[in-house]
């Protein structure tokens, strides 16, 4: 049960002892001199271990995960290594989340040993996964009977981004959050849109990955339909990216995927997660979504073909395979 608004029992008051307990909490906040409101970081995937890594070489921070090897590369930055959530959340009044899918993050605030049985009443939880907006507003609402505040801030662009702190972070928070939550993620990046209330920075991120994802096909298609019809796969990219057909897929990772470079970015079945939630909300929204349907359908071709596990941009040997070319640079053997 959530405590009450002033955290025990209605018609009681504290005990001395929940009074200190309280005071050493909030010392234990000031502890560094680096890091003023203690900060902490929970899932150390590829992309949240990224962003606890920039975040970590700008301030202190304690960080969790289920997999020990990712604890001890954030270690090896200087991170602070807590043994569970709750010992995290118990040093921590902002906590940043980035997890695989929403229901994970509702296990990590309300399971078993969660933060919402740890944090002090006044802290911040900043969830930067790719989440559901509508689990994301039911969690706050949860949230705030704890008197704790989520926002939302997933970001766009990559690891290499987060790592050199140029990643766009979309940012969904009541305007009496915003400056508390872009000055913790302003260590991250300081390309910051506020774009709404609470779940509406994972909304833009939703539309964004179904515009990114559906790009990506149709950009592969477009090569390989020119080297089925004698055009080397290079010729076609110069001539692409200089043209109308020019996008962020083609210009930054075109030759990338040409030259072999395929085995990176997130997975397949997180790329296939998120297309199912923007058909989804489409569906909800009565706002059709004929391209992002069969986007995602596409993109279930290719767990059958390579696995959920599989990195997204390993799509375009699913385009070769299809199509009986392939797409490749003169350095990676292909025509000249």
């Amino acid at each position: 049960m959530p405590p009450s608004a002033g955290g025990v029992a209605p018609g009681r008051k504290p005990s001395p002892r929940a009074v200190a307990a309280r005071a050493i909490s909030s010392a234990a906040s000031t502890a560094d001199e680096r890091n003023e409101v203690g900060i902490g970081y929970i899932g150390l995937g590829d992309m949240g271990g990224a962003l606890a890594i920039r975040l970590q070489s700008q301030r202190q921070i304690s960080v969790y995960d289920r997999d020990a090897a990712a604890m001890a590369k954030l270690a090896a930055e200087g991170a602070i290594a807590a043994e569970s959530a709750a010992d995290l959340a118990r040093t921590c009044t902002t906590v940043l989340l980035c997890l695989p899918t929403s229901d994970h993050v509702r296990s990590v605030i309300f399971g078993e040993g969660g933060l919402a049985e740890t944090l002090a009443p006044g802290s911040l939880v900043i969830d930067q996964t790719s989440g559901d907006p509508t689990t994301t507003r039911e969690l706050a609402a949860e949230l705030a009977a704890y008197r704790i505040t989520l926002a939302d801030a997933p970001v766009s662009g990559g690891a290499p981004a987060a790592l050199a702190g140029t990643i766009s972070i979309m940012l969904g928070a009541a305007d009496g959050v915003v400056d508390r939550a872009s000055e913790v993620l302003r260590s991250i990046s300081q390309t910051i849109a506020h774009v709404g209330a609470v779940g509406a920075g994972h909304t833009i991120k939703l539309v964004n990955n179904l515009l990114s994802c559906s790009q990506r096909w149709l950009s592969l298609e477009a090569l390989a339909l020119a080297v089925a019809n004698g055009i080397t796969a290079e010729a076609a990219l110069k001539v692409l990216v200089a043209g109308g057909g020019r996008n962020a897929y083609l210009e930054q990772q075109g030759i990338k995927i040409l030259d072999g470079d395929r085995d990176r970015g997130f997975s397949m079945g997180l790329a296939h997660k998120d297309l199912k939630l923007a058909t989804a909300l489409g569906a909800s929204s009565g706002v059709p979504t004929f391209f992002g349907s069969l986007s995602r359908d596409l993109y279930q071709v290719g767990i059958a073909e390579l696995g959920r596990d599989s990195h997204v941009e390993t799509v375009a040997s699913v385009v070769e395979k299809l199509a009986g070319v392939e797409l490749k640079s003169v350095r990676a053997g292909g025509g000249a």
